[in-house]
């Protein structure tokens, strides 16, 4: 097993991807945290209009931006193949920029894959503690896992759990033709089609006032079914 390599008592060979749209509140709190564990943190920006892109400046982390918002799926696709062509990961880690994700799970994920065989690793925050959510939200991932799992044939707890893990070797099959949220379902569809292993990880996930107030609109739950759809017909 490849052990994990530490430099400046940081994680350097498995870096962190974080797709970003207009989170400054809670930004900074978010990366420096990470960096106290992470070498290399990778933000992309996804045409954020608020002062996102100013306090990215400021911080000791790797930027890349979009000159029109595209949405998380495209973050995350700028992001991958970023890596695969510009550095030398052995893995990555995505995390969302809200807050909502604990950097210690982070740290955990890194050592799971790197040290592992599964070539991606989900989180699950019905196998780990999901703080603060309401019945609503509750309901709309339960219900968009649900079809997911129907329509993929993939027994998984958690799919629109932005914390995941990813060997470098599995980059090449994720290549997202979906922008938006939809593309959580495009990538378990790429991972049971070229029979990728995989495991989940419980994870912590904590719903602040802050991440409440931005809401979760029901129409995204249809934007995200329509596309589950959209992705099994392919």
């Amino acid at each position: 097993m490849k052990k994990i390599e530490i430099e400046n008592n940081k994680i350097r060979d498995v870096f962190v991807l974080i797709p970003l749209f207009n989170e400054a509140p809670v930004l900074k709190g978010v990366i420096t945290e990470l960096l106290n564990y992470f070498e290399n943190i990778i933000v992309v920006n996804d045409a954020s209009t608020d002062d996102s892109s100013d306090i990215l400046r400021s911080l000791d982390v790797i930027l890349l931006e979009h000159s029109l918002n595209l949405g998380q799926g495209a973050a995350i696709r700028t992001g991958f193949r970023y890596i695969r062509k510009f550095t030398d990961a052995q893995a990555v880690i995505t995390f969302d920029a809200d807050g909502q994700h604990s950097a210690k799970d982070a740290v955990k994920f890194a050592h799971g894959i790197l040290t592992g065989n599964d070539m991606v690793i989900f989180g699950s925050r019905f196998l780990g503690s999901a703080i603060g959510v309401s019945v609503y939200k509750k309901a709309l991932l339960k219900l968009a896992t649900l079809v997911t799992s129907i329509l993929t044939n993939l027994a998984l707890t958690d799919t629109h759990n932005g914390l995941k893990a990813f060997k470098r070797s599995a980059l090449q099959y994720f290549i997202f033709e979906i922008d938006g949220y939809g593309f959580e379902s495009e990538l378990i569809r790429k991972v049971r089609k070229y029979n990728l292993s995989f495991s989940e990880m419980p994870t912590r996930v904590e719903y602040t006032k802050y991440s409440k107030t931005k809401g979760q609109k029901l129409s995204n739950a249809f934007i995200i079914i329509e596309n589950i759809i959209k992705t099994w017909r392919q």
